[in-house]
């Protein structure tokens, strides 16, 4: 492995002639240049190795590059966030139960040699076996929610933690010359691509401008801001008392997991604690979640999803199921345009059952789309990848522009086959699967069958894929089938549900509520945390919250 820097000697003398770098000497003081890898050196390493590039740093990119075989791989993870999010205790963060650090765990390990460049994927060339990559590490306000940057949201991406690009991706609306990248190329042996989803909008107006998406560390720093901000407002002597109901009115979008422990944890933050320090506002902050299912946790037994429903009413959170969203704006309902942003004033949220609703704030958390990468530019092949693609049948034309990207018809995701290998298919009906591009996670979806879009399914999927490819033995081994370890979820002032499958259900109980599914809740998270150094802040804070509160600094 080539070192990753090189200071330059006292004398130049004594650089060896051998050295890739190049240097300025300067008449007074020795110059320092660095490298970050060889990627534009060719893919195949002088040691033999396979260089293995995977876009994207979530459950997917991260999971994959811990365990892959460096004895047998050179890996390089491209993607705009240098670090993975453990995302099932990120609505922790929001309500102030964990320090975002603590679910956070960086890419660039000094005891895991393995290379990462801070970029997002533009462009992929099968042919040439290469990844056309833009820098993605200077950006405006970094000290502030940066969609591309915090999450998953360009590829990579993930990511996505997410590893992906939300819709106010800084991709399509740089203003800034200076945040544009110098392009470069990377080649690869193996392409994993992991750049994880967007939030749907379903083109609700105003949502993308206006709402706050939740998918990384940045969205969730902007939620836990802005709750505090809000009630600040709400406090100041020149705010009327409708203004301040509106203030503090908090709308979660998206009555899945991620909307439904949101609204918990944050119902959790505000009764807990923000209540003692604002005396004067008690009885007036409410949390309403929408969705426009018939129930919160769908994906639940029935009778659980009635559970979290009752309990999650009986601790004040208002369920609103069966609402249909029409539109978000900033300012009071029934306010005459220009509807300009105002983050000292509250935004106006349109159902079609109540009509406008002022809100202090929208989180939407609801639904999946392909990010830039796949949707826009993994679309048709120029140049058919003849030495690494194989038809099926031996049938099909190789020519210019016949063959394209297989993609699932509703979603768009790139449709893979049992082995998690991306497939091409032409004009006249042919398919070939791509013996060295590998696709997983939300920007993916099986053809011999569809698993739920969990990080869950995404962790699996990269643990097989690393082993068949450390092994070699994907001819040899049936395709991927996932395995379910139950569903977990937590819905407020310590209760929480979970729901195992039917077979594991003959040794431990199917269904559990309340205390014993929380603590299970929290055992599991912690026990799942990657690096033990998490492990054990992550339990530590918690136990300090029990003793002296959550943190409720706003920074």
């Amino acid at each position: 492995m080539r070192p990753l820097l090189r200071v330059l000697p006292r004398s130049p003398s004594t650089l060896p002639t051998h050295s890739p770098l190049h240097f300025h000497l300067h008449p007074q003081r020795t110059c320092v240049r660095t490298v970050t890898t060889d990627i534009l050196h060719k893919s195949q390493n002088a040691n033999g190795k396979e260089r293995v590039v995977i876009l994207g740093s979530g459950w997917g990119g991260y999971t994959l590059s811990q365990k892959l075989s460096l004895e047998k791989f050179s890996p390089l993870v491209i993607s705009p966030r240098s670090y993975f999010v453990f995302t099932p205790l990120l609505t922790d963060t929001a309500g102030g139960n964990l320090d975002f650090s603590h679910i956070v765990e960086p890419v660039r390990d000094p005891k895991r040699k393995l290379d990462f460049v801070q970029a997002a994927a533009r462009k992929v060339d099968l042919d040439r076996k290469v990844v056309l990559c833009e820098p993605t590490i200077v950006r405006s306000g970094v000290t502030e929610t940066h969609t591309d940057e915090e999450d998953d949201v360009t590829p990579s991406g993930s990511s996505t933690n997410a590893e992906a690009e939300t819709t106010k991706t800084a991709v399509t609306k740089k203003t800034k010359k200076w945040e544009t990248g110098e392009p470069f190329e990377v080649p690869y042996d193996k392409l994993i691509i992991s750049v994880g989803a967007i939030s749907k909008t379903f083109k609700t107006p105003g949502v993308k401008d206006n709402a706050i998406f939740f998918r990384g560390i940045g969205d969730s720093r902007r939620v836990r801001r802005r709750v505090r901000e809000c009630f600040e407002l709400a406090v100041l002597p020149t705010t009327s008392p409708m203004m301040r109901k509106h203030l503090l009115h908090f709308a979660i979008v998206g009555a899945g997991p991620t909307g439904t422990e949101l609204s918990a944890s944050l119902r959790d933050f505000i009764a807990g604690d923000l209540i003692a320090l604002y005396p004067d506002l008690q009885g007036i902050p409410r949390i309403s979640l929408y969705d426009v299912a018939p129930t919160v946790l769908s994906m639940f037994d029935e009778s659980l999803s009635k559970y979290a429903m009752d309990t999650m009413k009986k601790e004040g959170i208002d369920v609103r199921t069966s609402h249909h969203i029409k539109d978000l704006r900033w300012w009071v309902p029934g306010a005459e345009g220009p509807h300009e942003m105002d983050p000292r004033s509250c935004l106006t949220l349109t159902t079609e059952e109540e009509g406008e609703v002022g809100v202090g704030m929208c989180v939407w958390v609801t639904g999946n789309a392909m990010n830039e990468l796949v949707r826009n530019e993994l679309t048709g092949v120029d140049v058919f990848p003849g030495k690494s693609a194989v038809v099926k049948g031996g049938e099909g034309s190789y020519g210019k522009g016949e063959w394209s990207y297989k993609k699932a018809p509703k979603t768009g995701a790139l449709l893979v086959d049992g082995h998690l290998r991306v497939q091409l298919e032409s004009k006249q009906g042919g398919t070939a699967v791509l013996q060295d591009v590998f696709a997983l996670g939300d920007n993916a979806v099986l053809e011999t069958g569809t698993p739920p879009a969990t990080a869950q399914v995404t962790s699996q999927e990269a643990k097989w894929l690393a082993t068949r490819l450390n092994k070699g033995d994907f001819e040899t081994q049936p395709h991927f089938s996932f395995h379910n370890m139950g569903t977990l979820a937590y819905i407020g002032n310590a209760n929480a549900l979970m729901q195992l499958p039917e077979e594991d259900g003959k040794h431990l109980p199917q269904k559990l509520t309340g205390r014993m599914a929380w603590f299970v809740w929290s055992s599991a998270y912690l026990t799942m945390t990657i690096s033990w150094r998490n492990k054990f802040r992550v339990a530590f804070r918690w136990f300090l919250n029990r003793v002296f509160g959550r943190d409720i600094s706003r920074y």
